[in-house]
């Protein structure tokens, strides 16, 4: 990997987007390799939650404009913000949970990138901003549209149409971030709540993931409900599962 740097430990997968002398942007190669480890890591069974993170002082600066800013017209643009698009659709809907564990500045493409992931970590330093606006452009990797689910429709807007920079404990007051860390914690307090998902069996971990797949579909209530069911039924009484009712019998 030329752009990465993927690490796996006690379940825990850790990428590393590593292009520290343009702050993390993402460019093709990093998105080839971004969705190379990805399909790793889908079928590792040894890989049971995903965090990202970026080298250096920042978490991913957004595009990189050294190929991005050089396109002129939808004809130019369109594949280069599709590809990206395609990356992050792929770890919204990833089948494992993923975590962005946001070192520094994370601004335009960065927080698109985050609000892909299922969590957000970030330390006290972080700085966050949906800066499309004020380069005469949007979201252009499906963040936009993603903070709508994200955060009430006023504060989303808020973030999108004014552009502003905000410090990461502003964005926890927001509700884009779900914690907020000393600077020299976040690694540590990171790989907790990692590791704690990561000591639970994957095939459980994997079923309740196809619930938020379920949600986020559109499924109604009922058939989601009725698929639980379905799946809850169809993992029991298996020898792990009569096992740990064993377990919880002889009260150990």
């Amino acid at each position: 990997m030329n752009t990465l740097r993927f690490e796996i430990t006690n379940g825990i997968a850790l990428i590393t987007l590593s292009r520290p002398h343009v702050h993390n942007a993402i460019n093709l190669e990093m998105a080839d390799e971004l969705m190379t480890v990805l399909d790793r890591c889908r079928t590792d069974e040894h890989v049971k939650v995903v965090i990202f993170t970026g080298a250096g002082s920042s978490f991913i600066s957004g595009g990189d404009l050294e190929q991005f800013g050089r396109a002129r017209g939808r004809d130019q643009a369109h594949p280069l913000l599709e590809k990206v698009g395609r990356l992050l659709t792929a770890i919204a809907d990833f089948p494992k949970p993923t975590i962005a564990m946001i070192n520094g500045t994370a601004v335009g493409g960065g927080c698109e990138f985050a609000a892909s992931c299922h969590f957000r970590f970030a330390a006290e330093r972080a700085v966050l901003g949906f800066v499309q606006i004020g380069m005469h452009i949007t979201t252009g990797w499906g963040g936009g549209s993603r903070l709508f689910q994200l955060l009430p429709e006023s504060k989303a807007l808020t973030l999108l149409l004014t552009g502003e920079r905000v410090s990461a404990a502003q964005a926890l007051e927001l509700g884009f971030l779900d914690r907020l860390c000393k600077d020299e914690a976040l690694r540590e307090e990171t790989l907790a709540f990692a590791a704690k998902i990561a000591r639970q069996p994957l095939d459980s971990i994997m079923a309740y993931m196809r619930l938020l797949a379920w949600k986020r579909s559109g499924i109604s209530l009922e058939e989601r409900v009725r698929r639980e069911i379905e799946q809850c039924a169809g993992m029991w009484g298996s020898p792990a599962h009569a096992a740990a009712i064993e377990r919880f019998l002889r009260k150990e």
